[in-house]
């Protein structure tokens, strides 16, 4: 699941040739594209307008559009809040929607410094998540987005390594229990965690795969061997054209010719769609 983070990452992950099955709109790169660190500064409306923009991108998926996730951070709030959140990302286009038990404001799952809610508000958390998802579909006859529900108890200022992943582990099944179609262990240390995790948790599991980070990098064989039924790539889209972007830069500003570090300008027009643009203009006109 190769994470997108604006309107252009979103659409040449449906479009390439690999074929994806879903995506999933990161927080991290969204609050990058923006300008900002993933710490809590946007606000549901910043992400809001953000997957509004990746969901009509994916509108060019055909033959139907591709299932993209949303990050909804912690719901940005109580009950009414993050059933707000659900609806909104529902009706945004979004497939399904994380929910999160951090203490806000929230930072991503790989720095240290983070802290967790109570088990309680977590699992209350999920749980009007997923009476919003359930309200979803009584009131527009569709389903409404899946709940991707996270723990970052492992990493929490509060726990200690043992006492951390314990706690992640009662907290995913208290997810389930609530309605959680997938559950989201944020940042195991070892494959042998990661294992444990898939072990002792039922249903769908999801494994981030961010290069550099606290979790070991595996193969989707490997990922899949141990139950995981989702692998994320939050960073590694964005992490690349943020390299690739200083490169070129530097090549400018010492006045050197950039043309072996990007795209011909026919490449350029034919991945953001040009050539869809003609062909529809032809179809309108008859």
């Amino acid at each position: 699941m190769p994470c997108c983070f604006d309107g252009l990452s979103a659409r040449l992950i449906s479009q390439h040739p690999a074929s994806f099955n879903v995506t999933f709109m990161t927080g991290f790169g969204v609050a990058a594209s923006l300008g900002y660190p993933d710490a809590g500064i946007l606000s549901s409306t910043d992400n809001l307008q953000q997957a509004h923009a990746i969901s009509s991108s994916l509108q060019n998926s055909l033959p139907s559009p591709l299932p993209c996730i949303a990050d909804g951070d912690t719901g940005y709030g109580g009950p009414s809040s993050i059933r707000r959140t659900i609806l909104n990302y529902g009706r945004a286009g979004m497939a399904g929607v994380m929910i999160e038990d951090q203490v806000s404001p929230k930072r991503c799952g790989h720095v240290d410094g983070k802290d967790v809610v109570d088990r309680d508000e977590a699992i209350n958390r999920v749980r009007a998540a997923c009476r919003a998802r359930d309200e979803y579909e009584s009131s527009y006859g569709t389903p409404g987005p899946l709940i991707l529900a996270r723990t970052d108890a492992r990493g929490a200022e509060r726990y200690g390594d043992k006492e951390g992943w314990e706690e992640a582990v009662e907290r995913c099944k208290g997810f389930r229990k609530v309605g959680a179609d997938i559950t989201f262990m944020e940042a195991p240390r070892d494959v042998e965690e990661m294992r444990k995790y898939c072990r002792e948790v039922e249903g769908p599991k999801l494994a981030n795969m961010l290069e550099g980070g606290k979790t070991p990098i595996l193969t989707r064989e490997e990922l899949e061997d141990m139950g995981f039924s989702l692998a994320a790539y939050p960073l590694t889209l964005v992490s690349a054209a943020m390299k690739a972007m200083d490169s070129v830069l530097s090549k400018i500003a010492k006045g050197e010719d950039c043309a072996d570090s990007i795209l011909e300008f026919k490449d350029v027009k034919d991945k953001v769609g040009f050539g869809d643009v003609k062909e529809l203009d032809d179809v309108y006109r008859l």
